[in-house]
């Protein structure tokens, strides 16, 4: 598939970047997507971004800015058209600037391209309703469902004992546009 400018697949030499990139989104206390005040923990290690990066049907997507990785996202193939958007990660200096909105349409490109998926899905903590409510924006919608939160004690120690994540779903493609 042809990339969009700055747009590739992860390779396992970006893994201490990754790792970084992804600690600094998810557990920094700059940005507004932070969960720190929600979970404790390292959030991932190289070995989990590698194992990613070369499974099968898996990938991860940056975005690649000055040689420095500017955001990423993991998309899996879920089968029956559905693919999953996981580890979804912007530099929190990046945050507010568009740049979450171009990683996700990418996103949604890559899915359909490399997947064949006609829809998205997507987990999140149902205690960032920010966070619900920007993915409502970009047409993903509530599907009811709900997940438990994977606590582990190294990587998601949980800071409160209701944490659980919705389940949010986008139709990708023709099927959007018919909506």
């Amino acid at each position: 598939m042809k990339d969009v400018k700055g747009f590739r697949r992860a390779v396992p030499s970006d893994a201490t970047q990754l790792v970084r990139l992804v600690r600094s989104a998810y557990r920094g206390s700059v940005g507004w997507a932070s969960e720190a005040d929600l979970v404790g923990g390292e959030r991932i290690a190289a070995t989990q971004l590698l194992e990613v990066i070369a499974r099968p049907r898996s990938m991860l997507l940056v975005l690649e800015e000055s040689d420095a990785l500017l955001a990423c996202c993991q998309l899996e193939d879920r089968g029956e058209r559905l693919a999953f958007l996981g580890t979804f990660a912007v530099r929190p200096t990046a945050q507010g600037r568009g740049v979450g909105r171009r990683v996700v349409a990418e996103a949604e490109r890559w899915a359909t391209a490399e997947f064949g998926a006609n829809v998205l899905e997507i987990t999140v903590l149902a205690q960032q309703t920010a966070l619900v409510h920007w993915y409502e924006r970009l047409g993903f919608e509530r599907t009811g469902e709900l997940r438990p939160f994977p606590a582990d004690v190294r990587y998601a120690r949980p800071k409160r004992d209701d944490l659980h994540f919705v389940v949010l779903r986008k139709v990708l493609g023709e099927e959007q546009a018919s909506r």
